[in-house]
């Protein structure tokens, strides 16, 4: 054939056609393989819906203002239930959380995100108690990116036990927790506000932190709110918010 006849153009036609699928393709694997490069959102399943968190009105916080519920729409919440008396699990979760904070805070997302915490304990502690045990542990009460929040004994029973399903009763000193309380061994922790409050009394509860989206729906529950790791926490926040609400801000390294 020579190949300078009438064919050359539409072979030149062809072989152009096919460089330009194989581009093409080339393009489709990368575009398709970047989208699940660790760390992006597209690998991760989306959290499922769990249940819809428990609504309220008329709660104190530990300023003594009142928050509805609705004071958190369009905002992730990590929820937590704590007793400012406590020496086992409370003190580790709130220096966890305050920590966590500060990794919001770097991120730019704090203002995203609301840290609320039930007081298990509202008919025996208020806000003055709240206060001094969140500042005890690292927390300007001040501060309003924490809610620490109490009310009624049977309105914080709703929501604690009937909304998020988390178990709690009061223990005296040498009375037996009864069936089902947990056996395992517990930590210790210095909590001078018990101590000069000679609490003779626990509040026996669940260690948990439950992860609740902007819509109000429960997405995650995590078992061990003390150990739970900031880039597993960081995760599961940032897969709820909106995206581009990093804007390049780093997350836990």
């Amino acid at each position: 054939m020579n190949p300078s006849g009438p064919n050359r153009p539409r072979a030149i036609v062809v072989a152009a056609t096919v460089v330009a699928l194989l581009l093409a393709g080339l393009l489709g694997w990368w575009l398709g393989t970047a989208t699940h490069l660790p760390g992006s959102h597209s690998e991760r399943e989306p959290l499922p819906v769990i249940g819809t968190a428990p609504t309220w009105s008329g709660l104190t916080n530990q300023l003594g203002v009142r928050v509805d519920s609705s004071r958190f729409k369009g905002k992730v919440r990590l929820v937590t239930f704590l007793f400012p008396y406590c020496t086992t699990y409370c003190p580790l979760i709130t220096a966890h959380l305050v920590g966590f904070e500060n990794t919001l805070r770097s991120a730019g997302i704090a203002d995203r995100v609301a840290l609320v915490a039930f007081n298990v304990d509202p008919a025996g502690t208020g806000p003055a108690e709240m206060r001094a045990f969140l500042a005890q542990y690292g927390w300007n009460p001040r501060d309003p990116h924490w809610q620490y929040l109490t009310g009624d004994p049977k309105t914080i029973r709703r929501i604690v036990t009937g909304g998020y399903h988390v178990a709690y009763q009061k223990v005296r000193e040498g009375e037996d927790p009864g069936a089902g309380a947990a056996l395992a061994p517990q930590p210790t922790v210095v909590n001078r506000l018990a101590e000069r409050a000679h609490a003779d009394y626990d509040i026996s509860h669940n260690d948990a932190l439950v992860l609740v989206d902007g819509a109000g729906r429960i997405r995650k529950i995590y078992d061990q709110a003390d150990v739970v790791s900031d880039r597993r926490m960081f995760a599961d926040v940032t897969a709820l918010l909106p995206p581009g609400a990093l804007a390049g801000h780093p997350g836990p390294g």
